[in-house]
């Protein structure tokens, strides 16, 4: 609109508003910027994605399993660090067995390589979860080989930790490795034909043992240590396995702070008496 068509009043007061409106604006504040030394945001990182709880791979050289309990479903990141790290060990041995097969040329009938692991909660104790593993392999010797696994998750910092961690630095382990020779020694009187502990089979250092926290009594508590024990360590290959557990009484001075609190109770089960194992693998035929 142009001035030129009003009156004078009219323009005058038009040319004041105008005036009066332009100067009541603001300019846009400039965008915030970030504290002196603070980081970018960081974007979480992804949930690990749900894996199964069975794997299993069958050809003409070898056929590999895993079974997972249906608990770990509860945990992850620990699901999904057993479950790649176990199918990764299947999937080589998988491929060691094709390359044995190849280099056989036929010289002789190729018997099937064959290997399998069962996983089982063992003990659930806020901040720790404890696994136990039963696994077994058979590449055509004169028996197959077998033995036991165990892993123990800390709840709280979301990742593995090894035994003995749940231990104070400087702790005297010998402690415990009374405990679980006087528990080996009693089982071996209850077992048929066993051989005392001796000089060529001697009490073990519970370093030489697999150890899985055993459930408790006491709701939410670990109640003890199991020891697992392969052939050959306390006595010949036909004894077969121990399994001894071990009460948290006999050991809770040992204890990191950081642990101490998980463990109470008393064991919920002593085991076997002969020391025979609690837990059986369901071999996948």
């Amino acid at each position: 609109m142009s001035f030129k068509a009003l009156p004078a009043g009219l323009a005058l007061v038009a040319a004041l508003t105008t005036a009066l409106v332009a100067c009541d604006r603001k300019p846009a504040p400039p965008p915030a910027e970030a504290p002196a030394g603070s980081s970018p945001p960081v974007a979480a990182a992804p949930a690990p994605m749900a894996r199964p709880l069975a794997f299993d791979q069958t050809d003409p050289a070898a056929k590999v399993v895993l079974r997972l309990p249906a608990e770990i479903a509860n945990y992850p990141a620990l699901h999904a660090l057993l479950y790649d790290r176990e199918v990764a060990g299947l999937r080589t041995f998988a491929a060691k067995a094709q390359t044995d097969q190849k280099a056989s040329d036929g010289k002789f009938p190729w018997r099937p390589y064959n290997r399998q692991a069962q996983w089982f909660l063992a003990a659930d104790a806020a901040p720790l979860v404890g696994l136990r593993a039963l696994w077994f392999e058979d590449t055509g010797g004169a028996h197959p080989n077998h033995g036991a696994s165990t892993l123990i998750w800390d709840t709280t910092a979301n990742r593995e930790i090894q035994a003995k961690a749940l231990f104070r630095p400087g702790a005297d382990m010998g402690v415990l490795d009374r405990a679980i020779c006087d528990a080996v020694a009693t089982a071996k009187t209850h077992r048929e034909g066993a051989v005392p502990l001796n000089d060529m089979f001697s009490c073990p250092k519970w370093s030489q043992t697999v150890l899985v926290l055993a459930p408790s009594t006491e709701p939410g508590k670990v109640g003890g240590l199991t020891a697992l024990i392969d052939p050959y360590v306390v006595g010949p290959y036909s004894e077969g396995d121990y399994e001894v557990t071990v009460p948290a009484a006999a050991f809770q001075g040992l204890l990191a702070p950081a642990y101490a609190g998980a463990f109470g109770g008393a064991p919920k089960s002593p085991g076997n008496p002969d020391g025979t194992l609690s837990v059986t693998m369901d071999v996948v035929k």
